[in-house]
């Protein structure tokens, strides 16, 4: 028994200490819950200037708004992979459902200025696991529960003709509950909540008539929160979400089409020196037609580490994201829309041979997928 509580002892502490915005399948969201940024996997939120959505996404391309712009939609996630450990074959799968919300308002004030708030639920996730977190005889972590909520409010001031300049503050909600016990017999390992402040900076561009700039620095949110386990020991764990950078364009190509690019760029040392910088680009288009609009886009994100220093609490890995969907134009001119997005988390290997946290293996269907039905004015 005293060996049970040393392991579980240093599993919470790992678990609480593990960056939260990550779940078993390795993501913080790339999109937003609105027909248009799931539709073309993120490639098209940095130089959206036509919904109060921009707040979260560029602040400055809420200049775009004539008179005031609102947005409300829901996300369905289905997360799911299977681990296999190279030494013992055993597996556990991973696996969860939930909703995500999105809700934005925005109104211009003036001729120069629009300010926008919104309440967006950024990432997080969580899991349900068949055989512990890492397929472990124990199964010393059978659910891993978290919740990343923002609230920003944000501001656009156009500057000149072609540009505008924008700032949001963002307060974030962070929750974890860690469930887990000995042979199945699950029980609450810890929980903790912690609200703190970050900050983005933004910019939207015109070059013509046809060609849109859009640039967004998110600086990172460093959380202090301080853990109630079930054990004797109640750790403070210091997390960070990581720095981002977005820069993209939109160009179009005719009244009917417009084509989108971004490249995304995330500061993982923020969380562990082992870590590194990450990169993403993609690319997505919509396609007028009547009173439907259609969009599409894909989009790659890079592993920020190496096979070797990978464990089960993180298993982040490269990642690839195919998106479509459309909105249809009601009689009110407000546009109610639906969208699909697949993404593929990658086998995200461990080749550590660290038996408890880092046992050597891989991921099988390491995939998500996500469902928007949004509604905007």
């Amino acid at each position: 028994m005293k060996m049970t509580q040393v392991a579980l002892n240093v599993v919470v502490a790992c678990a609480t200490l593990s960056p939260f915005w990550v779940n078993s399948a390795g993501l913080s969201m790339s999109q937003i819950a609105t027909t248009k940024s799931v539709a073309t996997a993120g490639a098209a939120n940095v130089t959206n200037s036509s919904d109060s959505s921009a707040t979260i996404s560029n602040a400055a391309a809420l200049s775009g708004i004539e008179d005031r712009s609102y947005v409300s939609g829901a996300q369905y996630i289905n997360v799911f992979n299977q681990f296999t450990r190279d030494d013992s074959g055993e597996s556990t799968e991973a696996s969860k459902g939930l909703i995500a919300p999105h809700a934005s308002y925005a109104k211009r004030v003036n001729k120069k200025a629009v300010l926008g708030i919104s309440l967006h639920s950024a990432g997080g996730l969580g899991a349900e696991y068949s055989n512990g977190v890492g397929a472990n005889p124990i199964n010393a972590i059978s659910e891993n529960a978290i919740a990343v909520v923002d609230i920003t409010t944000g501001v656009s001031y156009q500057v000149t003709d072609k540009l505008s300049l924008g700032g949001s503050l963002i307060l974030q909600y962070m929750k974890i509950d860690v469930v887990g016990g000995v042979n199945t017999q699950w029980e609450e390992l810890a929980t903790g909540d912690s609200v703190a402040p970050s900050f983005a900076l933004s910019s939207y561009y015109t070059l013509s008539d046809n060609t849109h700039l859009g640039l967004q620095y998110r600086h990172k949110t460093d959380h202090e929160i301080d853990i109630e386990t079930s054990l004797d020991v109640n750790p403070t764990a210091n997390l960070s979400w990581v720095t981002s950078i977005d820069l993209g364009l939109k160009h179009a190509l005719s009244k009917q089409t417009d084509v989108m690019v971004n490249a995304k760029f995330e500061n993982w040392e923020d969380y562990d020196d082992k870590y590194t910088w990450t990169y993403s680009v993609g690319v997505g288009a919509a396609h007028k037609m009547d009173k439907f609009t259609i969009y599409g886009g894909a989009s790659y994100d890079s592993s920020p580490v190496n096979e070797n220093e990978r464990d089960v609490l993180l298993p982040v890995d490269q990642q690839w994201r195919i998106g479509f969907g459309s909105e249809y134009e009601l009689e009110s001119g407000n546009k109610l829309g639906l969208a699909y997005q697949y993404q593929n988390n990658g086998t995200a290997d461990i080749t550590a041979d660290n038996v408890t946290l880092q046992p050597t293996g891989s991921y099988e269907d390491n995939r998500i997928h996500f469902v928007t039905l949004s509604y905007r004015h």
